[in-house]
């Protein structure tokens, strides 16, 4: 075999492999979410803390704990934003297939000079594409 063609092997070779292993959106990252059309229930999310408009003090920790239940969850996420500027202050993913409850948590350790308000978002998805959402804003003092 000639030296061109064993080159020309291996470089398809590589490129199989490249893209059988990626993560950009291929076959293997979707083979877990199988949409279920008849799937109509919305996931029920509770927010055990923190309470709506509670007040922390700079070097305090918010933490985001609860709870959301569905009849076959998919992903997930917290989110912890400055009100002033929509900056994403933390933000946590989860990919959780199949769960039917799920227990969340995120901790924040909360550093500010002036007063400033946040809003945490939870926000979760199930296999039949039914997203729920639930806010609360904190505050943190300097």
């Amino acid at each position: 075999m000639s030296r061109c063609k064993i080159l020309f092997y291996f470089c398809i070779a590589v490129a199989v492999t490249i893209a059988a292993c990626s993560k950009g959106g291929g076959a293997a990252e979707d083979e877990l979410h199988i949409i279920d059309s008849s799937d109509t229930t919305m996931p029920v999310i509770e927010i055990n803390s923190p309470s709506d408009n509670q007040v922390f003090t700079s070097g305090d920790t918010i933490k985001v704990e609860g709870k959301v239940t569905d009849n076959g969850l998919y992903r997930g996420s917290i989110r912890i934003t400055n009100d002033a500027n929509d900056a994403l202050i933390k933000e946590q993913l989860y990919e959780i297939h199949g769960f039917q409850l799920y227990n969340f948590s995120l901790t924040y350790k909360t550093a500010a000079a002036v007063v400033t308000n946040y809003t945490v978002t939870v926000q979760y998805e199930d296999h039949g594409l039914n997203v729920s959402v639930k806010t609360v804003k904190v505050k943190v003092n300097p």
